[in-house]
């Protein structure tokens, strides 16, 4: 029979034991989600690779995941996270037919609308963070085909 941790008579962990050893204590792998409208600004505040909308809100595990994108040690690690959500909430769309961005969808948040446009070769929110919901009327458009 093996044996797994190497325990002193005095109760201590032998650190020797090349193994890994949990310390005593309350141990929990899982984070807390984070809240809704933070993570919906946390994932939007991102450019995403090829041409994409939202089709399906974010999930509780959606929401943990992006917690751990921000506690992310590295740019990486912080991608990863965020791109694997931002792929199961979103399905793609054709290409945009010109140089310029292209508006796909308006997604609206509490106060908050995200134009999402796609330019060039990415998904991304123009202006960054958003408009607040109000001033979609109080924003002048711009044709620029007429003017």
């Amino acid at each position: 029979m093996r044996q797994f941790g190497r325990i002193a008579s005095d109760g201590f962990i032998d650190l020797r034991d090349p193994r890994r050893v949990r310390t005593p204590g309350v141990w929990e792998n899982r984070a807390e989600p984070l809240a809704e409208d933070r993570a919906i600004a946390f994932l939007l505040s991102h450019s995403f690779p090829g041409h994409r909308r939202v089709v399906r809100p974010l999930t509780e595990g959606h929401r943990r995941r992006i917690r751990m994108a921000t506690w992310a040690d590295s740019v990486e690690a912080r991608m990863s996270l965020v791109d694997a959500v931002w792929r199961s909430i979103t399905e793609p769309v054709l290409p945009p037919s010109g140089d310029e961005p292209e508006l796909i969808q308006v997604l609206q948040y509490g106060d908050r609308e995200y134009p999402l446009f796609i330019q060039g070769a990415v998904t991304r929110v123009i202006p960054t963070g958003g408009l607040p919901a109000k001033s979609r009327a109080t924003v002048p458009s711009l044709d620029l085909k007429t003017a």
